[in-house]
C-alpha cells in the first residue's frame, strides 16, 4: 500500500478546495498556534468575504499555486474548472487527493457532464481509489433538486463495487455541533431510495461519516490579511482546528484499511458510457452514411440491370460507388447549434458567437453560447448546442476492379460482364448491411453493460442523436420514396426492439448468464475501431477529442515534526 488515492466529489460550494488547503495545513502544524505563526501553504486559490467587528465587509484572497485552469470567480461560484490533483509525500507513502469541479454547476448541466468526463480520465491514470469521499453542506434541510441531481449523478458514474470505499464528509458543521446537521435525513432518504429503486446499499454509521469545520483555515488566511479577532472567536477556531485534524486522522485511518476499489471497474463503465457519449454522432453519422452507401449501389445495380442499356452505357457503370466520411481537425474548438430552426444554423457558419481562450476554458465563458438558459449569440437554448473539435465531410468516389478496367480497354465487355457486376454490387451492399449490423450490436451490448453496472438510470446518448439525424433527414424529404430515411428508421426500430429485451431480461433477474465484463467491453471497442473505413473515422474522431485532455500533479511533502501521526495511519515506518 505505497500510496492512498482520495477522489473529493461534491456540489459547488460545499468546501472541496478549503478542504484541501486545511488538510495540508492540519498536516503541517500541529495547533493552531503553531498555524498562526508559521507560512501557511495555500494549494488552491480562493476567494472569500469577511466582516469585521465593525460589520465592514473585507474580501479576502489566498493564492495558490499558478494554474491556467481554476478561475478566482465571484463569491459562491466553484473555482475549480478542471481537476486538480495533490500528491502528499510522507517518506516513502503517497497521499494523493483529486479535487474535482463542483456539481450542480450554475451554468448548467452541460458543465456537469463535461466535468464528470474531466475526473473520469483523470482517475484512469491510477489503478485504485482507496476512498470516494462526498462533501456535503451540514444544513441542507430541503430535498432540493441540484442536491438530489449531485448524489444520483455521482453514483451514477460508478461501478457498483465502489459503494464499499464511499463516505460523506460534512464541512462547515462547527454551527451544527460538528453533526451533519439539518443534511442528515435528506442523505438518509436519498440513500433509502437508492435501495429501493436500485438494490444498492450504503449503510449509514460513524465509519463512513465525517465533520469538519475548515474555517479555522479562512481564519488563517483574514488573519495574515491583518483582520482582528477577538480571544473567544480564537479560541473558538482552535477547537474547530483540533477537532477537524483529528477527523482527518480518523478518515485517513478508516480509508486505508478499506479494500481499494479496482479503477478498472469504474473506468471500464464509463469507458462504456464515455465510448456511447463520444461516438453517439460518428455513429449515427456512419448509420446515414451506410444508408447512403447502400442506396448508391442499389440505384446503380437497377441500372445495370435494365435491359435496354447499350454496352458504351454499361462500361460507364461499371464501377463501386464509395461514399467515404472523413474529419478535418479544426486548430480551435467551435460551440455549434444543433437547432434546425435556428437562424444560425441556417446561416453561411454554423457557429456561435464564443471567443476561445484555451481548450478546457470554455466552461469559464459566462456570456458564452454554453452558459446556462439561452445562447447569447444565436438565441436557442444551451441544451441545443455542442461543442465540436472536427467537422465531418463525405467524400465520394468511383472504385473500377482492374480486371474489368483492362478488359474494358479492350473492348470485350458483354452481359456475362453485367452479370457479374450485379453480383459484385450486391456483394458490396450485403457487406455494408453487415457493417451496420456489427456496429447496432456493439451498441446494443454497451447499453446492456450501462444497464447492468452503473448505479443509477442511464441516459440512451446514441437513440437521442439518431433520432437526430432522422429528424434532419425528414426534413430532406419531398416525398416517400427517401430510402435513406428508411433505412435509418428501421435501424432505430430494432436498436429500441432490442433494448427493451434487455430491460425486460433485468427486470425478470435473468441477465446474469448474458452479462459482460470490463474486458469484453475493451474488445468490442477494439471491434468497432477495426472496420474497415469506418475503423479509421472512429479513430480520427477519437484522438480528435481526446486531444483536451491534461492530466497535472502538484507534490508537497509533509514536515518531519508530523512524522508521528503519519506512522500511526500507515502503521509502518516513514524514512
Amino acid at each position: 500500500m505505497d500510496e492512498i488515492n482520495i477522489l473529493l466529489l461534491g456540489e459547488t460550494g460545499a468546501g472541496k478546495s478549503t478542504f484541501i488547503n486545511a488538510f495540508a495545513n492540519y498536516f503541517k502544524f500541529n495547533t493552531l498556534d503553531d498555524a498562526i505563526f508559521g507560512e501557511l501553504d495555500v494549494l488552491i486559490t480562493s476567494r472569500f468575504t469577511i466582516t469585521n467587528e465593525d460589520y465592514e465587509m473585507k474580501t479576502i484572497t489566498v493564492v495558490g499555486e499558478d494554474d491556467e485552469y481554476d478561475m478566482v470567480g465571484n463569491v459562491g461560484e466553484s473555482s475549480t474548472q478542471v481537476c486538480g490533483i495533490y500528491v502528499f509525500h510522507a517518506g516513502n507513502r503517497v497521499i494523493r487527493l483529486i479535487d474535482t469541479p463542483g456539481i450542480g454547476d450554475t451554468r448548467g448541466i452541460k458543465y456537469d457532464e463535461k466535468n464528470f468526463e474531466n475526473i473520469l480520465k483523470n482517475i484512469s491514470q491510477h489503478k485504485y481509489l482507496n476512498g470516494i469521499c462526498i462533501l456535503l453542506k451540514p444544513n441542507n434541510a430541503r430535498l432540493n433538486i441540484t442536491f438530489k441531481f449531485c448524489i444520483q449523478e455521482l453514483l451514477s458514474h460508478l461501478h457498483k463495487s465502489a459503494k464499499d470505499n464511499i463516505v460523506f464528509c460534512f464541512t462547515n458543521t462547527r454551527g451544527t455541533f460538528f453533526r451533519p446537521g439539518d443534511t442528515f435525513p435528506v442523505l438518509k432518504r436519498q440513500l433509502q431510495e437508492l435501495k429501493e429503486t436500485f438494490d444498492i446499499e450504503i449503510k449509514i454509521g460513524r465509519n463512513i461519516i465525517y465533520c469538519f469545520d475548515n474555517e479555522s483555515f479562512r481564519f488563517l488566511a483574514a488573519k495574515k490579511e491583518g483582520m482582528m479577532f477577538t480571544d473567544d472567536e480564537k479560541r473558538n477556531f482552535a477547537s474547530s482546528w483540533k477537532k477537524s485534524k483529528e477527523e482527518s486522522v480518523r478518515l485517513l485511518q478508516y480509508i486505508k484499511d478499506r479494500e481499494p476499489h479496482e479503477i478498472i471497474d469504474t473506468i471500464s463503465l464509463n469507458n462504456a458510457r464515455q465510448t456511447v457519449l463520444l461516438l453517439r454522432e460518428p455513429l449515427a453519422e456512419i448509420d446515414r452514411n451506410i444508408q447512403e452507401n447502400i442506396v448508391e449501389t442499389e440505384k446503380l445495380k437497377e441500372e445495370i440491370q435494365r435491359a435496354d442499356l447499350s454496352n458504351e452505357e454499361l462500361i460507364k457503370k461499371l464501377y463501386i460507388p464509395h461514399i467515404e466520411l472523413k474529419i478535418i481537425l479544426l486548430e480551435r474548438p467551435k460551440v455549434v447549434c444543433k437547432n434546425i430552426y435556428c437562424q444560425v444554423y441556417n446561416s453561411d457558419t454554423s457557429t456561435c458567437h464564443v471567443k476561445w481562450k484555451k481548450l478546457n476554458i470554455y466552461m469559464l465563458e459566462n456570456k458564452g453560447a454554453m452558459m446556462f438558459g439561452e445562447c447569447k449569440s444565436c438565441g436557442c437554448p444551451a441544451k441545443k448546442h455542442k461543442v465540436s473539435f472536427y467537422e465531418s465531410e463525405t467524400e465520394y468516389s468511383k472504385k473500377i476492379d482492374n480486371n474489368i478496367e483492362n478488359e474494358i480497354s479492350e473492348s470485350t465487355i458483354d452481359q456475362i460482364h453485367k452479370q457479374d457486376h450485379i453480383e459484385v454490387l450486391q456483394g458490396k451492399i450485403n457487406q455494408l448491411k453487415e457493417q451496420q449490423n456489427t456496429i447496432n450490436e456493439i451498441v446494443t451490448k454497451f447499453t446492456q453493460f450501462l444497464m447492468q453496472n452503473a448505479i443509477a438510470v442511464f441516459n440512451d446518448a446514441y437513440v437521442e442523436y439518431l433520432d437526430y439525424i432522422i429528424h434532419l433527414e425528414r426534413e430532406k424529404a419531398n416525398n416517400s420514396e427517401n430510402n435513406i430515411l428508411k433505412g435509418l428508421e428501421e435501424v432505430k426500430r430494432k436498436y429500441n426492439e432490442k433494448v427493451y429485451m434487455i430491460k425486460k431480461m433485468i427486470e425478470n433477474n435473468e441477465s446474469s448468464s448474458c452479462s459482460l465484463s470490463s474486458k469484453d467491453i475493451l474488445e468490442l471497442e477494439k471491434q468497432l475501431y477495426l472496420l474497415p473505413n469506418i475503423g479509421k473515422y472512429l479513430r480520427d474522431v477519437k484522438k480528435a477529442e481526446e486531444k483536451a485532455f491534461k492530466y497535472r500533479e502538484s507534490h508537497h511533502k509533509f514536515p518531519k515534526n508530523m512524522m508521528n501521526v503519519l506512522k500511526q495511519i500507515f502503521a509502518i515506518s516513514c524514512n
